[in-house]
């Protein structure tokens, strides 16, 4: 049998569809974390968060986040750490939603201590919020775990 262009068209023809359909289960397959379920009402939330951020920018450098030996401490201020409200502290994993955290720091302490062991290796993104004269307050920072 002679190989001719019909032939190469055929041939061309499978490799392109057969690199089509391995493309969609690999999309498919893929973790989607970055996006999530609220969107829309995020969205629509956002004028809020920002004015949450402009009155938070004073504690912005007053609240510290260190690795410790085997541990990651968050240390407030004596302004935070004196309210009589509890702060709740979020580690954000932009790449894994399942390797997020949520803690609370209880009234009147000032800082927080968290095994490593209890997180990931990596990059996070923390918030510490609090409220203060009914006024929600929340700073957030780049940090990596190490």
């Amino acid at each position: 049998m002679k190989f001719t262009w019909g032939h190469g068209i055929i041939i061309f023809f499978i490799i392109f569809f057969t690199w089509i359909i391995s493309f969609v289960v690999f999309t498919f397959s893929e973790n989607n974390d970055l996006v999530t379920k609220d969107y829309y009402k995020q969205g629509a939330e956002y004028s809020k968060q920002i004015d949450i951020n402009k009155r938070s920018a004073v504690f912005k450098d007053s609240v510290a986040i260190k690795n410790v030996n085997d541990a990651v401490q968050i240390l407030l201020p004596s302004s935070i750490a004196s309210l009589k409200t509890e702060k709740e502290v979020y580690f954000y994993r932009p790449s894994a939603e399942k390797d997020d955290k949520r803690l609370t720091i209880k009234q009147g302490e000032g800082a927080l201590t968290i095994p490593k062991s209890e997180l990931v290796l990596g990059r996070y993104i923390v918030s510490v919020s609090w409220f203060k004269d009914n006024q929600k307050y929340s700073v957030s920072k780049d940090f990596r775990v190490r």
